[in-house]
């Protein structure tokens, strides 16, 4: 069956079909080739999404196109310049700022990098900023919206493991903060070899005049995080919080988004919640085999039998995240390897929450390189840059957010002091 499974998957994407649909082809052939009945496909499927922390996602999604549409975006755009547009590189550093706020609203990084991107892009490009670099800045910074809450991959991770998603939700907070430093002080330096100008210094009364402008996006994060760090509401809960927050700040204080406006802001949720569901149930199907195989025990026993030092068994999944992060789409990536690699954690008694943020932190940096590299896409198509030449630009972003990592890997309670304080 494993045989079936993995070469009919692999056979599929190289024809470029999906990798919903490889899945539940691959899956499927494997079940019935396998000889186990053809109503476990469907049993399972459902079951799959039958759950309430899934609940989550497509209000999460929801929400993130209702802030999307209400216009908040230029203001945290000008609210990101007005505290560190005046840094060398400004519009860049501006950029990975507001990356981080928006990173809060929208849990999309692909959502992420086309709003800021196409907010941010043609001004850097009208400032002397060359097309490269504006992509690939916009692009790394689009990684921070997977880390930092709401995150899709996260929902995605907890749902395979049965970690709590509150616990990932604010163990990506301090991680999602370093991510966006060290983005910036890379910024910083390339900005300055290659001598990008610094916006003005701005007066107490602008920061001030942006900050009002802008409060009601600023806060949307504090919402969601707040609800779940101090326990009045479950992810799921929060997602539908955010909602009508949302509608709210649309509908009554920006008043950009009206009652006809609704149908094509919820369709538009619906399919990108499709996709994702069609996803993990589709993959429940592949986990089905992978357990009855036991793929997971040969898998721990293959690197257990390698090392069992927990820093190098890390180590060792970072680079095959990396690697993985080159070819499949994160949320696919997640379900597919994690299941594996779970066992081999809980035997070495590496922390969950570490073993998330590690995870998502690794395939995210998927997002920036080719020849998947979905965000690097979007923005390189935005500022009209040679692909290849914006993942050359990438090249030192990749680098920082893997150091990133390696910190966490070494240093684990950057990635488990906050949620594990917030339970007493």
């Amino acid at each position: 069956m494993a045989t079936i499974l993995l070469v009919s998957f692999f056979a599929l994407l190289l024809v470029n079909v999906p990798v919903s649909f490889s899945l539940a082809i691959a899956s499927t052939a494997a079940i019935l080739f396998g000889g186990m009945p053809s109503g476990v496909i469907v049993q399972k499927m459902t079951a799959a999404i039958d759950s309430f922390v899934l609940l989550a996602v497509p209000f999460f999604l929801l929400s993130g196109h209702l802030m999307a549409r209400s216009g908040i975006a230029r203001d945290i755009i000008e609210f990101a310049d007005s505290v560190v547009g005046w840094l060398r590189g400004g519009l860049a550093q501006a950029n990975i700022a507001a990356g981080t706020l928006m990173g809060g609203m929208t849990g999309s990084a692909v959502a992420e990098a086309a709003s800021t991107g196409g907010a941010l892009i043609p001004p850097m490009l009208e400032r002397g900023y060359d097309r490269p670099f504006t992509a690939a800045v916009t692009a790394s910074a689009s990684t921070l919206s997977v880390v930092i809450p709401p995150s899709i991959p996260m929902i995605i991770f907890g749902v395979v493991t049965g970690v709590s998603v509150s616990d990932l939700f604010i163990g990506g907070i301090v991680p999602g903060i370093l991510m966006a430093l060290a983005l910036m002080v890379t910024s910083w330096v390339l900005a300055v070899r290659r001598g990008y100008q610094k916006g003005p210094v701005p007066s107490l009364g602008s920061i001030a005049k942006a900050t009002r402008a802008s409060v009601w996006g600023l806060l949307m994060p504090l919402v969601i995080i707040g609800s779940i760090r101090y326990g009045i509401a479950t992810p799921t809960e929060a997602s539908v919080v955010a909602v009508v927050y949302g509608l709210a700040v649309g509908m009554l204080v920006y008043r950009t988004i009206s009652v006809k406006d609704l149908p094509k802001i919820v369709l538009e949720s619906m399919v990108t919640t499709g996709m994702v569901m069609l996803m993990i149930a589709t993959a429940s199907l592949y986990g089905l085999i992978v357990t009855r195989e036991q793929l997971p025990q040969a898998a721990a026993e293959l690197i257990l039998g390698l090392t069992t030092d927990p820093y190098l068994v890390l180590i060792l999944f970072l680079g095959v995240y990396l690697l993985a992060g080159m070819l499949l789409d994160l949320g696919a990536n997640i379900i597919i390897l994690v299941p594996v690699l779970w066992p081999v954690t809980q035997k070495l008694g590496i922390d969950p929450v570490q073993f998330g943020i590690v995870t998502v932190i690794g395939l995210a940096i998927g997002l920036v390189t080719p020849p998947v590299g979905a965000s690097l896409f979007v923005t390189c198509g935005i500022a009209k840059a040679n692909l290849i030449e914006g993942s050359r630009a990438a090249a030192p972003f990749v680098l920082a957010l893997i150091a990133v990592v390696l910190l966490i890997i070494f240093v684990p309670g950057i990635a488990t002091w906050l949620p594990y304080s917030a339970k007493g």
